[in-house]
């Protein structure tokens, strides 16, 4: 890194579009549903706002019941790829990225039943 220059490693979500299509449920009990407006609607923002949804109230009490545990758990998930992106481990970033995934995958499922 420069005196001047930042160098960093980050994670971007290429096609919002493709989140949408993954995770149709849980993108519409989070966003669409809520009317909450957000500039970018990324695999990142949307772990960290289904954790947000269950912890501020956001979210029915009992879909945030259910939603709970994956939350808390994509939250943590969100946060260990940042850590990781931040010390320069992008091995490391990646590896969590499919576990993020798979936990929205989960999140997703349980979103259906609501």
């Amino acid at each position: 890194m420069g005196k001047y220059l930042q160098i960093r490693v980050s994670a971007n979500t290429f096609n919002e579009d493709d989140v949408k299509k993954a995770w149709p449920s849980l993108w519409n009990l989070i966003w669409d549903e809520g009317g909450h407006r957000v500039p970018k609607k990324g695999v990142m923002e949307l772990a960290l706002a289904a954790y947000d949804a269950v912890r501020a109230g956001l979210v029915e009490d009992r879909v945030a019941d259910a939603l709970k545990d994956g939350a808390n758990e994509a939250d943590r998930l969100y946060h260990a790829i940042e850590k990781a992106l931040a010390d320069r481990a992008p091995k490391e970033a990646d590896r969590l990225s499919y576990e993020l995934e798979d936990c929205l995958d989960r999140l997703e499922d349980i979103a259906k039943k609501f």
